[in-house]
This record gives C-alpha cells, sequence and structure tokens, in this order.
C-alpha cells in the first residue's frame, strides 16, 4: 500500500527523480517511508527482491515488514543520521531519516542485502525468524540477494544521507522563498493602498519610474543598502501598477533593471567579473517564472547580492564605524570635509580611519566622499536653475575646474555636456 506524500512538504516527483538516480548509480534497493512505516516511493517503480517479495505474501508479512520499517524511521529521526537494522525476516538495510526544520517526515529504506555468504548457521537463524514460512523457498531465494561488504555498506548510506540533505535543503529554500514572495505581495499591496489614500501627482508614462530608478542606480553606486531596497520595493510597486500585472512587460523590466543594476554595481568598486558571472546565471534563472511575484523576489536577491559584491560588510569586525562614517558623508558632503572631520565625528584617529576604510571597502575616505558629490551633482543638475558653477558649490567642490574634472572622471563628459543634454 502507497501512500502519498503531501507535497507542501517535500516534492515526491523530485525525490523519487533523485532517488532513482542514486538507485541507477549503486543498483542498491531503495523506497521512502512515512513514519509509520509505509511506502509512498518506490523510484522508477524498482521491485524489491524476490526475497522480500515473498515474504511480504505471508500471512501478516506486510504489516510485519512496515513495523520494522516504522522502528527504524524512529531510530534514524532520534539520532539524524543513517540508522543500521536486520529486519524482521533477517535482512541488512539501513534507514535515513528525511527532516525539515526539525520535523521528522519518514525515511529512506535502503537494502535489502546480507554482509555476508549464507550458510548453515544463517539458515538456521533465518528459519528461527521466518516460523511458517517454507524454510527450502526461502533458501533459495535468500542465495539470490545482494552481499555487500559492510565498507560499502556504510559508503552507500552516507551517500545516500547527503543525497536526503540535498533534496531537504532544495525544499528549505523553496519554502523560504514563498514565504519571501508572499511578504513581497503584502507590502506592494500595502504601498498601493497608501498612495490610494495619499495619492502623489502622476507624471506621463514612465518618467516617474525613470526617475526613481536613476535615484535606486546611485544608491546602489554608493552601496547604501538601506535606501537601495527601499526604492526598488517602491519600484516594483511602480512596475506592478503600470503594467497591470502583464508578464512579458514585467520580464522586460527586470531584465533591463538588472543589467542596469550590474553595471551601477562595477562602478561602485564590485568585481566586474564576478558580477558579470552572477548576472548571467540571473538571466538564465528567470527565463522559465510564469509569476510576476516570482520575477520581484529575484531582482530583489540579486540585487542584494550586487550590494554585498560593493562592500562586503557582512559580519565585520568595524562594521558600525566604517558605516557611520558614510552615513556622515552622505548627510554633509555640501562641507568642506576632511579625513580628520570624519574621525573626529567618530572619535578615533584619522589614521585608524583610513586604515579601516582602505581594509573594509578597498577605497580611501577621499575616494568615497569624491564619489558621493559626484552622485549628487548628476541629482542637482536635473533642475534648470543651478548653473554648473553653483552645483560645484552645492556639492562641497570650492574649485569649479577641478570639479569639472573629477566630474568627467566619473561620468565620462564635462559637468557642462552633461547638463545640456538633459533638456
Amino acid at each position: 500500500m502507497h501512500k502519498t506524500l503531501d507535497s507542501n512538504l517535500l516534492d515526491p516527483n523530485y525525490l523519487e527523480e533523485t532517488l532513482g538516480s542514486f538507485h541507477n548509480a549503486t543498483g542498491l534497493h531503495i523506497e521512502a517511508i512515512t513514519n509509520e512505516g509505509i511506502t509512498f516511493s518506490v523510484p522508477g517503480n524498482f521491485e524489491r527482491s524476490e526475497f522480500c517479495r515473498y515474504i511480504r505474501c505471508q500471512p501478516n508479512g506486510e504489516r510485519k515488514c512496515q513495523d520494522s520499517y516504522k522502528r527504524a524511521s524512529l531510530e534514524a529521526a532520534k539520532w539524524e543520521e543513517p540508522y543500521f537494522f536486520r529486519c524482521h525476516a533477517g535482512l541488512v538495510i539501513w534507514a535515513v531519516p528525511i527532516m525539515i526544520q526539525g520535523i521528522s517526515l519518514g525515511s529512506i529504506i535502503c537494502g535489502q542485502v546480507l554482509m555476508w555468504e549464507p550458510d548453515d548457521f544463517f539458515f538456521q537463524e533465518l528459519e528461527k525468524l521466518n516460523v511458517g514460512v517454507d524454510i527450502n523457498v526461502l533458501k533459495i531465494k535468500a542465495r539470490m540477494l545482494e552481499v555487500i561488504s559492510p565498507a560499502r555498506s556504510q559508503a552507500a548510506a552516507d551517500m545516500l544521507f547527503v543525497v536526503v540533505n540535498h533534496i531537504i535543503k532544495r525544499k528549505i529554500n523553496s519554502l523560504e522563498e514563498i514565504d519571501a514572495t508572499r511578504v513581497q505581495q503584502q507590502q506592494i499591496r500595502q504601498e498601493i493602498e497608501e498612495r490610494k489614500r495619499n495619492p502623489l501627482p502622476e507624471l506621463s508614462d514612465y518618467d516617474s519610474y525613470l526617475k526613481k530608478e536613476r535615484k535606486f542606480l546611485r544608491y546602489i553606486r554608493l552601496g547604501d543598502r538601506t535606501r537601495a531596497n527601499q526604492t526598488l520595493q517602491s519600484l516594483l510597486t511602480d512596475l506592478y501598477t503600470k503594467t497591470v500585472g502583464d508578464l512579458e512587460t514585467v520580464k522586460v523590466r527586470i531584465l533591463e533593471l538588472s543589467t542596469l543594476t550590474s553595471r551601477a554595481a562595477i562602478e561602485g568598486g564590485a568585481n566586474a567579473e564576478r558580477i558579470m558571472r552572477l548576472l548571467k546565471e540571473f538571466n538564465k534563472e528567470i527565463e522559465g517564472i510564469e509569476r510576476v511575484e516570482k520575477f520581484f523576489y529575484k531582482i530583489q536577491r540579486i540585487v542584494e547580492t550586487f550590494l554585498e559584491g560593493i562592500f562586503t560588510l557582512a559580519n565585520r569586525k568595524h562594521l558600525a564605524i566604517v558605516k557611520q562614517a558614510r552615513d556622515f558623508m552622505m548627510e554633509n558632503y555640501a562641507l568642506p570635509l576632511t579625513v580628520t572631520d570624519v574621525a573626529q565625528h567618530l572619535f578615533i584617529s584619522p589614521s585608524h580611519l583610513s586604515r579601516l576604510f582602505r581594509e573594509e571597502l578597498d577605497c580611501t575616505i577621499n575616494d568615497y566622499l569624491t564619489r558621493v558629490r559626484v552622485e549628487q551633482a548628476v541629482e542637482i543638475m536635473k533642475r534648470p536653475e543651478f548653473s554648473v558653477a553653483q552645483v560645484s558649490i552645492a556639492v562641497g567642490f570650492q574649485n569649479q575646474s577641478y570639479f569639472a574634472k573629477v566630474f568627467r572622471k566619473y561620468i565620462g563628459v564635462t559637468p557642462l555636456i552633461y547638463k545640456n543634454s538633459l533638456y
């Protein structure tokens, strides 16, 4: 009797496919059971050994096998590792537990073998274990069983343990993705409701979306994770409402946004080879997606990965100091800041702060401050009432010619040419 596994807990198709590959590689019989010892999957419908089929055909044979499997599954779950046992009929079998987030779903049963050639002593034992069964028939079928060494049995159990853990990890990642997608849907709905309560004047077509997109890319280049994530969430809400959830349009915009984000990350200091490799994997990953929410989840994940590539601050000893220094410069870029000014604000020595920036961000404090000023200059230039000279002063440059030189280094053209291109 087969009992179907709840697909919400574990993907039965993937389970059968993976376990089938294990069977093909090892030649060992394998089946998946519930905690009650009931089989719910025999990959590829591979038959049990003739010995086992004969035993199960005996009166109460099926029940005895289930009881034997049930005890083994409980032991495997208790120890959370492969559990070797001899079944009620005398064969060597091992159970590998299926556990997701501490919950036992059952076990994978493997074996139905012997670890020694059957001899007179074994047959005597076999007769005692199987009272009422035709021992002569059982002997014939016992001689047909595969004999494998203890070392091979242990290796097979270890390999199966790795396979099962891979299946479980894949499912846990899937569950986490589902949860994250649900949260994202809620955030988008909440933002849409908020916009309904507090409507803002909408610009035509994608004007507002593209302006927000430029702001988002600026935060990426600066490695500002908090503002980048906040702006991305707002961008996705815009995209959802403007496309009315049209899958193809969303896909085009997400591919476009991922490419722009990858370039911004490289400009912000991330390794170009790694970012391009991640982008290629991302583009391949989203090919078969058929839900808008999944697109949004994937773009959030890749953006977070890109940001980590710019400033790998996670779990770093001096995270707080470097972050405070960055925030201080982003808030006071218009002032004539020096390394000493930033260091005094944090109550540490300038040399120590400079060393931390080198170690953590692979750039100098002045490099980062210049990057912030140029990004701010780009934003201010979108306002026609400001001249290039006024922009230069507004972002902390006292010398206009030096500002033009720095701006061209980062943007590729002079401030005047850039400003004229906007109107």
